[in-house]
């Protein structure tokens, strides 16, 4: 059976178990900044505009070097987990507005750059025409270019006969990008993410991933087979193998 749950309504419940920011420079989201920078892409001082900003592990990290973020979300969850961590990281120049990138009105305020890290709020040509009006300097999209491996949840999809998605939707702005004739810069980034989690957020987080399509029968493997994957302590270790591009313009 398809799951009808709406998308803010499905956003609020992955904030349950989605990482959210921390300072430490070894993360994936300090690697890209640190990137960006080598590709002459500074936040200091600029006005930026975070497009479904999620909990915001890069809306922070910007605000630390911006003159004002705001940061756009469907999901008031994942709102909430924002303003906690800024309240704590005590970042005074971030803002956020719950809606969709469809629904957004930005009321005549400019932004010298738009972010938007692998998020479904800018995925149509509407959204990169509409992201490209925003940005007075510069875009910075990151998006899947074909990887999103989970060992843990592949092994899951493997159980229960389920074909995993593709997620690939790069060339899709790029088609756009050169049909408008504007240049741009790609930088690719293959990573992978090692997390540890205790038995019940694995357990979540294989049962979101199958919900559209698990039946009875696929939904009683789950728990057996995270046995097999937890170690001594009964926590489990996932490696998620990902290819994304950043596209700068």
């Amino acid at each position: 059976m398809k799951n009808m749950m709406n998308p803010e309504a499905k956003w609020d419940k992955k904030a349950l178990t989605y990482p959210r920011y921390t300072s430490s420079e070894d993360t994936y989201e300090a690697k890209i900044i640190r990137t960006l920078e080598g590709a002459d892409v500074s936040f200091k001082g600029k006005r930026v505009l975070d497009v479904g900003c999620g909990s915001g592990k890069f809306t922070l990290r910007i605000a630390k070097e911006a003159a004002s973020v705001l940061g756009t979300d469907i999901s008031s969850q994942m709102l909430r987990i924002l303003h906690e961590d800024a309240e704590k990281e005590g970042a005074d120049n971030l803002r956020s507005l719950k809606c969709t990138f469809d629904d957004f009105d930005p009321k005549g305020e400019k932004f010298d750059i738009v972010f938007a890290s692998v998020t479904p709020a800018v995925r149509t040509e509407e959204h990169f025409r509409r992201v490209t009006e925003l940005a007075g300097e510069r875009v910075v999209y990151i998006g899947w270019a074909g990887r999103k491996e989970s060992e843990m949840l592949y092994a899951i999809y493997e159980r229960c006969g389920i074909t995993p998605k593709i997620f690939n939707d790069v060339p899709v702005l790029k088609e756009w990008l050169a049909k408008q004739n504007i240049p741009y810069k790609t930088i690719p980034v293959e990573e992978t993410w090692v997390r540890t989690y205790d038995r019940a957020k694995a357990e979540a987080l294989c049962m979101e991933a199958i919900e559209d399509n698990a039946s009875g029968a696929c939904i009683k493997t789950v728990a057996p087979l995270l046995d097999t994957m937890a170690g001594a302590d009964g926590r489990i270790t996932d490696r998620m193998h990902v290819k994304m591009e950043m596209i700068i313009w």
